[in-house]
């Protein structure tokens, strides 16, 4: 039964006094966090009571969880539940993207993307963070009209950069590590006192 389900989420932390939990989302589905879902938290079932946007993440409270003591025993938990066909559609998971060889317009090698990393909303879109042969890592945005998903000679998917504006590809001058970023609206994601959310995949 666990093997059919996939993670959508992980709980951050708690979050106030009555049961919310911070959520990072690894799902682009619509829908996911809705109230009256289902979904699978450490091995049982629990229904999704509120959610809202918050900093880059969700804030979630589920019905069987009431007070912080509760919403403490799940911090670091997966929250799980069944696949979604999207095979029709141009949305896929954060475990499909991660891994996944990246390449220019040319089909020139630039490195393998090995994390997604959640901007707030007002961003407007997130960051791959893609690693390099070499091990040095870099940043791409997750933009629908920079990144395509497409097949080399094999079939096997990987992530194109289309239409590159000046610098991005720059790999010399844009070795950069994830901890250093700062969205464009100059909120760090990290910071718990100000609010939203982004893109990702399942």
């Amino acid at each position: 039964m666990r093997a059919e389900l996939v993670t959508i989420g992980r709980i951050v932390k708690p979050h106030g006094i009555r049961g919310e939990v911070a959520v990072e989302v690894l799902s682009d589905v619509p829908g996911r966090f809705d109230a009256g879902v289902a979904v699978q938290v450490a091995g049982r079932t629990v229904r999704i009571a509120t959610s809202r946007p918050h900093q880059g993440r969700m804030l979630v409270r589920f019905e069987e969880v009431t007070d912080r003591t509760a919403a403490e025993l799940l911090r670091g938990r997966d929250i799980e539940a069944p696949p979604v066909d999207v095979s029709e559609s141009e949305t896929y998971y954060v475990h499909e993207l991660v891994g996944m060889a990246v390449v220019d317009g040319g089909s020139t090698r630039l490195g393998v993307v090995t994390a997604l990393i959640e901007l707030p909303s007002a961003a407007g879109y997130d960051l791959l963070e893609v690693t390099r042969d070499d091990g040095a890592t870099w940043l791409l945005p997750a933009v629908d009209d920079l990144v395509e998903v497409d097949e080399d000679e094999d079939g096997t998917r990987r992530l194109r950069v289309v239409d590159a504006p000046p610098g991005l590809l720059d790999l010399d001058a844009a070795e950069s590590a994830p901890d250093d970023t700062v969205p464009p609206d100059g909120t760090d994601p990290s910071d718990d006192t100000v609010p939203p959310h982004g893109r990702a995949a399942p």
